[in-house]
């Protein structure tokens, strides 16, 4: 029994470090995403489907470009650095990315420009392909900004990292808008935001860093280098096969049916990311080092408790807004959304399960990443990203771009089964099922709740300041109502986040 309580007193200890992290980490994806919400409203009054379907084409050309140069080293930084500055060993962990990030970057820059000069030039249309050129550009400040700010998360140092991550989020949108309504910039407008905002942040990240102290041709490691490439790559084919999956539906709705449906799909797409992948993001930002540094000091037994602890966390939090979209997708829509998109509302909520279960997923691969099997999480998500494929060339020449997102939620869940399966023989996800079933059953209460006021009004105003936050005041009454949340807790949890912003 007392080994049982150390455990538990160790979990809840780690949990409230997690908290107060998450907390730090929370305007690096909150901003971001109010941000990106304001985004779609201004992008949809000022762009008609077709241009806001080459603005999104032209995002998923720069995510497939930032998979392959950025994310196997952004990735091994948060794996590798803390060890090695723990080590004294920066200048040689600093001289080593370095020449990686050199490399990466520069090396896939010049294809994606012959690419798009000698093959898609002759395909798409003008507007389309000059787009694509200025993305190529931006794309490489943004990987160096990407690789150089991941120091200060690995390094366990919230603030600096919550920093430099604020004024890339607003830089990026504040310089496209002002193009935008100013000059009558289109997409472009977005993207030269893309390209100046990570060039003066790399600048400023350099000198704070003092990276010209501590790099030193002589000093890159083979063994390093290693590191990084078996660590890393395996991950970059995950990223890949996860942009399949979330990213080449557009390139395949442009194909079989038009930009225009492009932009529609879009928009309903963007909604339900922004609203469910960045409480995902928020909880892992400061969750990995803490899961990293567990697994490290106390092993597989209390890291594992940990991970079904914070599945718990997720789906208190998510779960009552993947609801909301799946019971009111119009409104939704309308709420964040010029109303000529209002066709798009059809795909949010395949769209809302699918993102939702990506989430989830997270969690359960867990036991691959402590255990370096990154190579299995390639494979389970490139057998996602074809059951994506295949699926959307079934589908999007029948059902358009809703046959797209009956595609990708189909695909996600193939992926959560997959991985649920074969991870428990490295390190096996254990959900804690008797919450999964109570917060289940308190949302579904909410869901009918706002579907039974959504009878008396549809106006927008009510559904914004009435019927959504009554719905969450009854999702955590049912909560407390099953003994899920106890009042315990919540005062407990204020108090804690009153000391937190008391410092």
């Amino acid at each position: 029994m007392s080994g049982l309580n150390s455990t538990q007193i160790h979990i809840n200890s780690q949990i409230k470090r997690t908290a107060k992290d998450s907390l730090i980490y929370l305007p690096t994806k909150v901003i971001p995403a109010i941000i990106g919400i304001i985004l779609i409203r201004i992008l949809t009054t000022y762009f008609s489907p077709e241009e806001y379907g080459h603005y999104q084409i032209a995002l998923s050309t720069f995510g497939l470009i930032r998979v392959l140069s950025t994310i196997w080293l952004s990735t091994s930084v948060t794996r590798f650095f803390l060890k090695y500055k723990n080590e004294g060993q920066k200048s040689s962990f600093y001289s080593s990315l370095s020449l990686c990030a050199f490399l990466s970057v520069f090396i896939i820059s010049i294809v994606g420009f012959f690419i798009n000069d000698f093959y898609l030039k002759q395909n798409i249309a003008q507007p389309l392909f000059e787009l694509i050129n200025l993305v190529i550009a931006a794309s490489i400040f943004n990987s160096f900004f990407e690789i150089l700010v991941m120091v200060y998360r690995a390094g366990l140092e919230p603030k600096k990292y919550s920093l430099y991550w604020i004024l890339f989020s607003i830089g990026k949108p504040f310089i496209g808008v002002v193009l935008i309504i100013l000059a009558g910039f289109k997409g472009e407008g977005i993207f030269w935001g893309f390209l100046v905002t990570p060039l003066i942040l790399d600048i400023l990240i350099f000198k704070k860093l003092e990276l010209h102290k501590f790099i030193r041709p002589s000093l890159v490691s083979k063994n390093l280098l290693k590191q990084f490439t078996s660590y890393g790559i395996p991950i970059t084919f995950s990223f890949l096969s996860f942009w399949v999956l979330s990213l080449s539906d557009r390139y395949l709705i442009d194909i079989f049916r038009n930009s225009a449906e492009v932009g529609l799909y879009s928009v309903g797409y963007t909604i339900s990311e922004k609203t469910l992948n960045f409480i995902y993001m928020i909880l892992m930002l400061a969750a990995y080092p803490i899961i990293i540094d567990n697994w490290e000091k106390y092993g597989e037994e209390k890291t594992q408790g940990l991970i079904t602890e914070l599945t718990r966390y997720f789906f208190l939090i998510c779960m009552p807004i993947l609801i909301i979209i799946i019971v009111i997708p119009k409104q939704i829509l309308l709420i964040f959304s010029s109303d000529k998109f209002v066709a798009g509302s059809k795909v949010l909520p395949y769209i809302a399960v699918g993102v939702f279960t990506y989430g989830l997923t997270q969690y359960v691969i867990k036991g691959f990443e402590l255990h370096k099997k990154s190579i299995k999480i390639a494979l389970l998500a490139l057998m996602a990203g074809i059951i994506n494929i295949g699926l959307n060339i079934i589908l999007i020449p029948r059902y358009g771009f809703l046959g797209a997102g009956i595609a990708a939620c189909s695909a996600y869940i193939a992926y959560f089964l997959a991985s649920y399966y074969f991870v428990k023989f490295d390190m096996a996800w254990i959900p804690p099922y008797k919450s999964i079933l109570k917060i289940g059953i308190a949302a579904f209460h909410a869901g009918m709740f706002i579907k039974l006021l959504m009878q008396l009004s549809q106006n927008i105003f009510y559904v914004i300041i009435l019927f959504v936050p009554l719905s969450l005041v009854i999702y955590l009454a049912m909560l407390i109502f099953l003994h899920e949340i106890k009042q315990n807790e919540i005062k407990k949890a204020l108090i804690f986040i009153q000391k937190i912003f008391k410092g």
